[in-house]
């Protein structure tokens, strides 16, 4: 096929009649399930083999709308097909909700009748995984009222998104004719004009305080909430609930935090480093985005595929044949366009490309965002391929892990080929940066959620002034003294819509972690470290996310794996110090 700058979706659907086929195919399967569920237990393998065509239709059509709308969400068409099969999703989901209290309510003699049926041996693992949750389902009937109870008890997330993103205004800035939102505050961050970022900086809190008790009524509520199910389904905690889908013990992120905090030392002398480079008497909370280095480099798509398979080069041939097949085969959405969506992502599903969507910017930094995203879509295409459709999706908790992994060998390569003193401190920086936004700001985020969770549960009510003073000493534990931690940081909780997904930036710090360590080992150039990192991007979900990591090299229940990732960045900021005080 010829070379385009545009994915190939048709791949998935060839026309919209084929999606009204498969849309209806997925209503006929559910109409079936209805009459199986009228006797479930003497239906196991049909309602298995049921879900795993109705799921794999659905992730089709999901996917495909998702996609569609993203590359011009101005077509009327794409956002309606998109809205609906979020309904449809939601319904598909409540479907199936009676499986597992169903499977956990079958006595032993039923079990063993089931395990002599050879038909159900694919099927062991997942019976395994759903019997660890026995004493955490309810019965049927409670289980489909909570599923179907999802978008009520979603309601606090729903408000602070459409509260944040839809109805508040911002003022406009005296620094810019830009208008102050929530995507081009970010951006003014990253201003070399001071004046402008502090006058964002402060505009945009300024909004914020005006709705403090608002988005903290919504958030509390979330937190109300999580609480509630956890106790419902005899969890000891709200933390402990969120992290037993992975089997991850809830010292592995205590220990994330105690990392962290051994590692204050050169986080503080990282921004001391920084507030030097800038030259300010006072290095305030709108300084800490701003690059250091001027250093800017103009990079084609075409000069950055090559990039991309020089820095890859580590992995071999088996993983660089898979990077030239998403070029070749128009796996990626390329550059800007009318009603495209922002940011960047893999995509895609079981019967699909792993596509990516990016924005490219015909700069370093777009070199980066693709060979990221090519993390994700390898690791999607290897588990796919390696697994049948029930065991293919690998966790959030590993999700990060191949993708970072990727721009650590990026990083590695440019600074081994890099020609001048500028581009290293550029490269410093971005690596610094990439600690700095992931496993440092990432992990504080980590224990803000545990402390309020915590409180919650020994039944303080938490209030704007409460949230407020816990985030702020936060700030000033996580930045040090170099760093003035500025009244309107204190803010800051209001405006992160991960709070509503409990308990998940953890896992951010935990994965960079893991891929500081195995590019590491990736690069020793030991054929048993390659080994065992492609075993880990096969697994799919076959085994826990914890297990698939210490296989591959990074056993993130040892405190040192993370230690070790943050003595890299120790090593980095000495570089960066070195390379800054020859000028």
């Amino acid at each position: 096929m010829a070379k385009s700058y545009h994915w190939d979706l048709s791949k998935i659907f060839a026309s919209d009649e084929d999606v009204k086929k498969t849309i209806i195919a997925v209503k006929e399967g559910l109409k079936e399930l209805d009459k199986l569920k009228k006797a479930p237990e003497k239906h196991i393998y049909e309602i298995m083999e049921l879900r795993t065509k109705i799921c794999r239709n659905m992730d089709r059509l999901a996917s495909y709308a998702e996609m569609k709308r993203d590359e011009n969400s101005k077509v009327a068409k794409s956002q309606k097909l998109a809205s609906e099969m979020e309904i449809l999703t939601n319904e598909v989901g409540a479907s199936f909700s009676f499986l597992p209290p169903c499977l956990l309510q079958l006595t032993p003699e039923q079990w063993t009748e089931l395990k002599k049926d050879q038909r159900y041996e694919f099927y062991s693992l997942f019976f395994e995984r759903v019997l660890r949750e026995k004493q955490h389902r309810l019965s049927k009937e409670q289980e489909y009222i909570i599923s179907s109870y999802r978008d009520v008890a979603r309601a606090s997330h729903n408000a602070f998104y459409m509260l944040s993103y839809a109805d508040m205004k911002f003022p406009k800035l005296e620094q810019t004719d830009e208008e102050l939102n929530h995507s081009s505050f970010v951006k003014m961050l990253f201003s070399k004009n001071r004046a402008l970022r502090k006058e964002a900086f402060e505009k945009f809190y300024a909004t914020y305080r005006g709705v403090e008790n608002t988005i903290a009524a919504t958030l509390a509520g979330n937190v109300k909430g999580v609480i509630t199910e956890a106790k419902l389904r005899n969890f000891q905690s709200a933390r402990e609930m969120a992290l037993f889908d992975d089997n991850v013990d809830l010292k592995v992120y205590d220990a994330l935090l105690a990392s962290v905090h051994k590692a204050f030392p050169a986080i503080y002398d990282y921004f001391a480093l920084k507030k030097q480079l800038l030259g300010v008497d006072e290095y305030h909370m709108y300084d800490v985005y701003t690059n250091v280095s001027d250093y800017d480099r103009k990079v084609t798509f075409e000069e950055a595929q090559q990039i991309v398979k020089e820095a890859l080069k580590p992995m071999g041939e088996e993983y660089l044949s898979i990077v030239q097949k998403a070029f070749d085969e128009n796996w990626i959405d390329v550059y800007p366009g009318e009603g495209k969506r922002n940011g960047a992502y893999s995509g895609g599903c079981y019967d699909s490309a792993p596509y990516i969507l990016m924005n490219f910017n015909d700069n370093l930094e777009s070199v980066f965002t693709l060979i990221h995203e090519m993390g994700h879509s390898v690791h999607s295409y290897l588990s796919r391929a390696n697994n049948q459709y029930l065991y293919s999706e690998y966790t959030i908790f590993v999700a990060e892990v191949a993708s970072t992994t990727n721009e650590m060998l990026l990083i590695h390569y440019l600074m081994e080929h890099s020609k001048s003193e500028e581009e290293k401190v550029y490269l410093l920086n971005y690596y610094t940066e990439m600690f700095k936004s992931t496993v440092i700001r990432q992990t504080m985020f980590a224990e803000f959620e545990k402390i309020i969770h915590e409180k919650a549960e020994a039944g303080e009510a938490l209030t704007a002034q409460d949230f407020k003073k816990i985030y702020h000493d936060l700030v000033k534990l996580y930045f040090g003294e170099s760093v003035v931690a500025d009244d309107e940081i204190a803010l800051e909780w209001a405006r992160i819509p991960h709070f509503y997904t409990d308990f998940y930036v953890y896992k951010y710090a935990t994965g960079f972690s893991a891929a500081a360590v195995l590019s590491k080992r990736i690069l020793s150039g030991k054929k048993e470290a390659l080994d065992a990192y492609f075993n880990f991007l096969k697994d799919g979900n076959k085994h826990f996310p914890l297990d698939q990591l210490k296989k591959a090299g990074a056993d993130m229940a040892n405190p040192q794996i993370v230690d070790s990732g943050l003595e890299q960045f120790g090593e980095a900021v000495k570089q960066l110090k070195e390379l800054v005080c020859k000028k």
